[in-house]
């Protein structure tokens, strides 16, 4: 009896195995068109120059303030303190664009001076109806001690003394020695093999020694913030420092 072959054989087809079926592009793979993104980050822009000037329009006030070690902790608990005001640290540039380079690009008279006082190291703005006082009241409550990081110059000498370490468990020895301590675990216990200074006053601090006075507890940075200057009403004033 004859069988006939099934209807893809007689077409002369070669059915192949699910191994050797294309497989699916990956995400990954995927382009991504660069206007888009850009388009994004113009949108972004755009929304901040505007929250900013409808702050200026807002409030009463507008205050620059210079950050000394800062730290996102300490500056939230800033943004509670100044809960009716609004905070803007970052974007220096986009900001100060908002406000105006120039006197003639101002967006509003003298704010051109309060984009001047925003360039140039750590800096952020205060938009508010809270008084002057009220305001440097805030920010003296807020200054919180804090480690200091490498790069900081040490405020005083931090020297320990020979001896046990009673501090550190001694599976931290290993981790201390590698930070320079003069260490060795004796009975279960780090033992500093003789005195040693971690930082002198005026030292600039290492990565290391920043390390060390972390795991010490010895805070010689502050956090605080200081008000430069102050527009409200058309009126720019540079506050002492």
């Amino acid at each position: 009896e004859q069988v006939n072959p099934p209807g893809w054989l007689r077409a002369g087809c070669v059915r192949t195995s699910a191994a050797l079926r294309p497989m699916p592009k990956s995400k990954r793979a995927q382009k991504v068109t660069l206007s888009k993104t850009v388009s994004k980050g113009r949108e972004r822009k755009v929304a901040i120059i505007d929250e900013v000037r409808d702050c200026v329009d807002r409030y009463k006030s507008v205050l620059v303030f210079e950050a000394n070690n800062m730290r996102n902790a300490a500056l939230k608990d800033v943004r509670v303190r100044l809960r009716s005001s609004r905070i803007f640290f970052g974007r220096n540039k986009l900001i100060a664009a908002a406000l105006g380079r120039t006197a003639a690009d101002a967006y509003r008279a003298g704010l051109d001076e309060v984009a001047d006082g925003l360039l140039g190291g750590e800096a952020g703005l205060i938009f508010t109806d809270e008084s002057l006082e009220a305001v440097q009241q805030a920010l003296a409550e807020s200054r919180v001690p804090e480690y200091a990081r490498a790069g900081f110059e040490a405020t005083e000498d931090v020297v320990l003394p020979q001896g046990v370490l009673s501090q550190f468990a001694g599976s931290m020895e290993p981790y201390l020695r590698k930070l320079g301590l003069p260490t060795k675990l004796q009975a279960g216990a780090v033992q500093l093999l003789c005195d040693y200074t971690v930082c002198k006053a005026g030292d600039v601090v290492s990565s290391d020694q920043a390390k060390l006075m972390q795991l010490l507890d010895v805070k010689q940075a502050l956090f605080e913030l200081t008000l430069t200057c102050r527009w409200s009403e058309g009126q720019f004033q540079r506050l002492a420092a």
